[in-house]
């Protein structure tokens, strides 16, 4: 009927119409599921950014948590993908449904566990604040070994590359473990003097670069522990 009244042509927009709304993740969701017998809520805020790409964070309402950090947003028609970083590098891989719903699993060591997210409302993400861009010198990828208690020896991987808008992107890697590189924040160069902080992990650093600009050198804190020195050195 509705073919005969519009055309055929015409009922072919409409339906692609209707398919591309169904599959705008675009929102604020709320999701469920069960952790070791526990009910646990978790939210999801997901959106393009003015430069159309897809930004996300998350929030643990029963521990007052949000902005919780999201990396690797992978969106194909329906299908949605993530690393929720504070949740143990948890990897969720979702679907669009009518409803609408996003319904998959995620994945953290260990286990896989269903979970469904229901749209509430509008996106509202919470972001790290960008850092200034750094200096020509401390612009690249560098290598360290992070000492830890009991004998434990971590190989560590810092990333700095500037950005057109003039912020730095940076990122954190613990190349000892099979995980992706988490990013930094608050990163602060006054001359030769380096911090940066890194919120996944509650730990910070402050060091200092040598002359030659290939040398970093300096203290890693964690939730205030004695500080774990930690030299960097530029890769070439």
């Amino acid at each position: 009927m509705l073919g005969r009244l519009l055309g055929p042509a015409t009922a072919a927009l409409m339906c692609v119409s209707i398919a591309g709304a169904q599959v705008d993740p675009a929102g604020h969701w709320e999701g469920r599921c069960t952790v070791d017998g526990r009910e646990l809520t978790l939210t999801l805020d997901l959106v393009k950014n003015a430069k159309s790409l897809w930004v996300a964070s998350m929030g643990m309402p029963s521990e007052n948590a949000t902005g919780l950090v999201v990396t690797d947003i992978a969106v194909d028609g329906a299908s949605v993908k993530f690393v929720a970083v504070e949740l143990m590098m948890a990897k969720f891989d979702l679907e669009l449904t009518p409803g609408p719903t996003l319904k998959g699993t995620f994945t953290n060591p260990g286990a896989t566990v269903p979970i469904e997210f229901k749209r509430t409302g509008e996106a509202h993400v919470e972001l790290m604040a960008p850092s200034p861009e750094v200096s020509k010198n401390l612009e690249g990828d560098w290598e360290g070994t992070l000492a830890m208690g009991g004998g434990k020896e971590f190989q560590v991987l810092v990333h700095f590359k500037n950005q057109p808008d003039r912020t730095v992107e940076a990122t954190f890697q613990n190349l000892s473990l099979d995980q992706g590189a988490v990013p930094i924040n608050d990163v602060r160069q006054a001359g030769q003097k380096v911090a940066f902080g890194l919120k996944v992990g509650h730990s910070s650093f402050q060091g200092k670069l040598n002359k030659e600009g290939t040398v970093l050198e300096g203290k890693m804190t964690h939730e205030g522990a004695p500080a774990t020195p930690l030299t960097l050195r530029k890769k070439k």
